[in-house]
């Protein structure tokens, strides 16, 4: 008010400086309330993308359990073909009950997007026609028609159906994916309008430099964090939190591009190991579940520390981790393998006053020609159960 007063009073003596003055004065207040308006829709967008990001990481978590519930269960199917052993439906029993939570979470992710509503229509019929045909053929198995089972899997027809069914998951995160690129590109430009309009005002008053500089702090923080929260985001997506080791999803990705290197190079050899911590439940229940954790971070430790640098270890499972051994034969693996057990077993974990001994059992396969992503990790974990049938705390190799 007061410089309003002494503008006024300079202006009835018809100095230019004092309309200059006016003009410079008005125009500062309209690019500060500009400047505000801006940082608002700024602020404003980054929210929604920060929201977005979490809501396509949740869409991603559920496509991704939809895939290895199928997995599961069309494992769980081809084992009890393969062996007639009920006790190899417990993968199947899994993924079924993974799926319907899984499926049901994504119609509710997904319920205010009438594109994504289609595609998980979709996804509801392709996933009821392939749980139909697995259960046809569980029943052909069950009554002694296993020749009619057999027959009925070399068709292809399960694998097709699959084949749909990812199909449909990729076409959903696809859209997911482009749907936060475009929140994120908008959060972005309007940062960055924001921050070129505090340097407009910069440029206009040195009264306004110190604004100027703390508004394009913050920007450029906020972008940082954004840019920080999105790579912890990718990071947990592909991290086992308890080991830091690659998590299910990241070691399947892994493993199925080692397996195209070793079909595009027949003379490149792949073999794969599954292991698990022996009576890991008794652990648990005699000691906690905090000293099971750290029984596990152990592992996870030892693993590393036993295998060579070219191998990759992931959790894939609770107790269940598994390596993949690139330029390895079985019987080279089986060697790293029984290094990796004696690691473990020769040592005991001490948790508080506790001293829990603890150790694995291994089952290793090799890649062989025609093997395919699932093949192989059933070859190993029919290794692996053999391992725990045969006594644990051994390896054993697939034939």
């Amino acid at each position: 008010m007061w410089l309003a007063k002494q503008v006024a009073r300079r202006s009835q003596r018809s100095d230019w400086r004092s309309y200059f003055l006016i003009a410079c004065v008005g125009l500062l207040a309209i690019l500060l309330a500009g400047a505000s308006l801006s940082a608002m829709r700024s602020a404003k967008e980054r929210g929604i993308a920060e929201q977005w990001q979490v809501h396509t990481l949740e869409v991603l978590i559920e496509t991704d359990r939809l895939r290895t519930a199928s997995l599961s269960k069309l494992r769980g199917e081809r084992g009890f073909l393969l062996t007639d052993d009920e006790r190899f439906l417990e993968p199947y029993f899994q993924g079924v009950a993974q799926g319907e939570t899984s499926l049901a979470r994504l119609v509710t992710l997904t319920a205010d997007n009438p594109e994504q509503l289609l595609r998980i229509d979709a996804l509801e019929r392709e996933l009821t026609s392939f749980d139909t045909r697995l259960q046809a053929l569980l029943a052909l198995q069950r009554s002694g028609r296993k020749a009619d089972a057999i027959a009925s899997v070399k068709q292809g027809e399960g694998k097709t159906s699959l084949d749909r069914i990812l199909s449909v998951l990729d076409a959903i995160e696809l859209t997911e994916r482009r749907l936060l690129a475009e929140r994120t590109l908008k959060a972005r430009r309007l940062a960055v309008a924001n921050e070129r309009y505090q340097y407009v005002l910069t440029a206009i008053g040195v009264l306004l430099l110190a604004l100027t500089v703390v508004a394009t702090i913050y920007v450029r923080q906020a972008l940082d964090a954004e840019a920080d929260a999105r790579r912890a985001l990718q990071r947990s997506a592909s991290t086992d939190a308890l080991t830091g080791l690659p998590n299910r999803r990241s070691f399947i990705d892994a493993l199925e591009r080692s397996i195209e290197r070793a079909v595009t190079d027949p003379a490149r050899p792949l073999s794969l190991a599954i292991f698990d911590i022996d009576h890991f439940k008794q652990i648990n229940d005699r000691f906690g579940h905090p000293a099971g954790d750290g029984v596990i971070r152990e592992v996870a430790r030892r693993a590393g520390q036993s295998l060579r640098k070219r191998d990759l270890v992931g959790r894939i499972g609770g107790e269940e981790f598994a390596v993949i051994f690139p330029r390895a034969d079985l019987e080279t693996a089986a060697m790293v393998c029984e290094r990796l057990r004696h690691g473990i077993a020769d040592r005991p974990v001490v948790h508080g006053d506790a001293i829990i001994p603890f150790t694995v059992s291994v089952g290793v396969a090799a890649f062989q020609p025609g093997d395919d992503l699932d093949h192989l990790l059933a070859r190993a974990d029919a290794a692996l159960y053999e391992a725990k049938t045969g006594g644990r705390n051994q390896v054993r190799r697939a034939a």
